[in-house]
Order: C-alpha cells, then structure tokens, then sequence
C-alpha cells in the first residue's frame, strides 16, 4: 500500500528522530487542509514508539508559518518546561517547517463530545484544563511565540479590529463585517489583568477524551496570549454548530475551577470578536480575483450562518430593534423543475453509487450548490433590487449598482458618516434574504442561536 506522507517529510523524520518509519495508518490530520497518519518509529535497536504525525498540504503558503510556528511553541512549552502543569496534551516529539508537520506522541480518544456517556462530567474536566491553562505565565519565555505577555490585552484587541477594518475595506468592502468592526471598535472592553495563555479555539472537536476526563487538548494553531474570557467565548461560537453542554453549567465550572468571575458581557463582545477574527480574513481572501475560498456548498452554507449571527449579535449588543423585511411570495418558473431533476439524481442515484467517501461527499456539496442556484432564481432578482433601493434610500449619491452600493455603504459605517442604528437594519435586511435563499441547505443553520443566558 502506497504511503500518504510525503517522502521528504518522511525522510526528515527518520533522519530527525534515528528511527525507521516502520508502519502507518492514515487518519484525518484536524482542519480541512491537513492529513495525517498514526505511525511506529522503530529505532536501530527494535524498541517501537507509536506517534501521530501530521502535516499541512498549505506548506507553500508563507502565511501558514505564524500558525504553526504558535502551535510549536505551545506544545513544545507544555511537553517541557510546562509539562507538570496539568494540561493535557500530545508531547511534542518533532517538528518540521518545510511541511508544516508535527510529530506528537499517540494519545487514543474520541473527539466526538455527543458520543460521550457523561458530559457533564467531561465537560467540566474540560473547563478545569482551560482554567489551568489560564494560570501559567504567559510572560515566561516559553511563550514568546505567542505574544508580549507584558502587552495589555485591550491594546492587542484595538490593534487587530483596525486591521481587519483596513483589510475587510481594501479587498470587497462589505458593510456586513463593517457594521460589526465598527462596534468592536468602539467597545473594547477594559483590561481586567495580564494577558493569559489562551487555546485560542477552544470547544468540543477539539480535545479527545476517554470516559469522562480529557485526553489532550488538540488544535493549538489559533493559540495567542490575551483575555481568559475569550477561550469561553469561543465554545459558546463553537456550540452554534457542535453540540456542548449548557453555557450556564460551563460559566459555573470555569469559575469554581479557576477563581475568576465569569463577566456575561464581556464574554459576548468576545463572542463577536472571535466571529471576525475568522469571517474578516476569510472573506478577503474570497473577494481576491480569481479565488475559489469559500466557493462550495459549505462555505455558502457556514458563511451565510456567521454574517447571520455577527448581525444578529451587533444589534442585541447595540440595543438595536431590528424587524424583519418582507419575503415575497413568488411562483417557480419553467426552470425550476431542472434543479428538481438536478437534486433527485444527486440524492437518488449520485451519492448512493459514489465509489469513495470524497466523492459523496462533493456530490452533497453540489446539492446544496443546487439549492442556493434554485432560490438564487427565483427570488435573487427581487432581493438585490431591494436592498440597493433601501441603500439609495438611506444614501441617495450610492452608486446604482448594488456590489459599489454595498462597498459605499462599508465605507460610510467605518467613516461614522451614517446613521448606525439604520445600517444595521439594512445589514439585518441582507442576512436574512441570504438566509433565505440557503436555507433548504442550511437546515437548523438557518436559525441556529446563541442560547438565552440571563
């Protein structure tokens, strides 16, 4: 059987650790992007070491390297100087930059959380992990990698929202990510301490367990230095999609494992914040001439789900009253029944028959394309004719084309030169006729939200 790891990497691998590759078995290597394989290193005098190594098919893509180069120092601070703190990992054995690869000792477990017979008590073991995370000192050395430990967190917060506000406005201004940059902008909460060590993508999927107790955090590539209140943050951002238990029961044990007030406010500007720390770059990166990021079934469906939530989210934490705008009600055309055909011959005789399990899975990215291209007829003419009449109406010199009309729009909420509570409402008229549009492929996505906390 042909191995997957490549053969340079293979070959600094043996060279790196003196032993021989002697078996392997392909595995998911976490991320999209990633492969990875569960190998034995067998070395000269036969003893045998089970490891998981994992690399990144983005290896030629020079902005990868500051991710990595996080997720290293993580590792390599708690499988060393760090290793008696208490949080659970996969050490380190090896890395290596030419393929973006770590080398790790083989822990077993099971990500899934919903398959976990006693969540309450995985979770709360879980939230104890975070919390021990949160007590090492991010000003240690040993995390240099991470940040200036000595920075405040509020500096580094400012810092970033006005880089994605610069980014977001020189690749495809969108006033969607705009409206809720503006927002972050100007509510940055206080400093309530030094910066902690955080995991920076904290949720279920991303630690393994057995029984009820943690295995090893996993997935440190999001891995930085700032407010405790972020790593809760993003399980409750994690918990739209993935399963957890209630935010409730996860405030309560974080505070009885780490001595900190849960502060609810301060947790969703954080919530708001980590939505665009992904939505920000992903979206520029989708609006560059000739990319195809984001461009699938999924990336449709996730990315009208987050546009939903972060305007959903600014008008809550604004105190905006939002109203929904009318969808009218409009017969299919003669071209209807070719999408019908497209889906029942995708649903019907494609997926059953696909020979391997990527095929079926693009056929179901193609059927959720269909959708989106089936009400994108019906409706897409009304809505965008729509929107660009409530945009012109709101700033009658906008362009009369609806992409420069959005773009004007963008610019006028980072300039503070329109009413904000009005351009909410416009933003919230966009999301749900986009929502609209998808949602026969969203499914529960289309109304997915964070759940009431009082």
């Amino acid at each position: 059987m042909a191995s997957a790891i490549p053969p340079a990497l293979r070959a600094e691998v043996e060279q790196d650790t003196g032993c021989v590759i002697a078996a392997e078995q392909a595995r998911g290597g976490g991320g999209a992007s990633r492969q990875g394989a569960e190998v034995t290193l067998r070395a000269p005098d036969g003893a045998e070491r089970h490891c998981y190594l994992a690399w990144d098919g983005r290896a030629g893509d020079p902005s990868r390297l500051p991710y990595f180069e996080r997720e290293t120092a993580i590792l390599r601070a708690l499988s060393g100087p760090f290793a008696q703190s208490g949080v659970r990992i996969a050490p380190l054995v090896g890395a290596y930059p030419s393929h973006l690869a770590l080398l790790s000792a083989f822990v077993p477990g099971n990500d899934r959380f919903p398959q976990a017979e006693d969540k309450d008590a995985l979770a709360t073991d879980f939230i104890g992990q975070l919390a021990a995370l949160h007590r090492l000192d991010a000003r240690d050395p040993a995390f240099a990698a991470l940040g200036d430990g000595n920075e405040p967190s509020a500096r580094r917060i400012r810092e970033n929202v006005a880089q994605w506000q610069r980014m977001n406005l020189a690749a495809g201004a969108d006033p969607v990510l705009q409206v809720a940059l503006a927002w972050l902008a100007r509510n940055v909460p206080e400093d309530r301490g030094p910066a902690v060590v955080l995991h920076g993508d904290a949720g279920p999927g991303n630690f393994l367990y057995r029984g009820s107790e943690v295995a090893a955090l996993i997935d440190w590539e999001l891995t930085h230095l700032g407010d405790p209140m972020e790593d809760l943050a993003q399980i409750w951002v994690r918990s739209l999609i993935q399963p957890f238990v209630p935010m409730a029961r996860v405030f309560a044990a974080y505070e009885a494992a780490s001595g900190r007030p849960v502060e609810l406010d301060r947790v969703k500007y954080h919530r708001l914040y980590f939505q665009l720390s992904f939505t920000a770059p992903s979206t520029a990166l989708a609006s560059a001439e000739g990319s195809s990021v984001g461009a699938t079934g999924t990336g449709l469906m996730f990315g009208t789900m987050h546009k939903r939530v972060i305007v959903r989210s600014v008008a809550e934490l604004a105190g905006i009253a939002v109203t929904d705008p009318e969808i009218p009600e409009i017969k299919p055309d003669w071209t209807d029944r070719y999408f019908a055909t497209a889906l029942r011959d995708l649903k019907d005789d494609i997926v059953p028959a696909a020979g391997n399990q990527r095929a079926s899975a693009k056929a179901k990215e193609l059927a959720r394309l269909v959708k989106f291209w089936r009400r994108r007829a019906s409706h897409g003419g009304q809505f965008d004719a729509a929107e660009l009449a409530e945009i012109r109406a709101l700033m009658p010199t906008a362009p009369d084309s609806l992409g420069a009309a959005r773009a004007a729009l963008a610019e006028a909420i980072a300039a503070d030169a329109v009413d904000f509570a009005a351009a909410v409402q416009l933003c919230h008229n966009r999301v749900t006729r986009e929502t609209f549009v998808m949602a026969e492929a969203m499914g529960a996505l289309a109304t997915t939200w964070y759940e009431d906390i009082a």
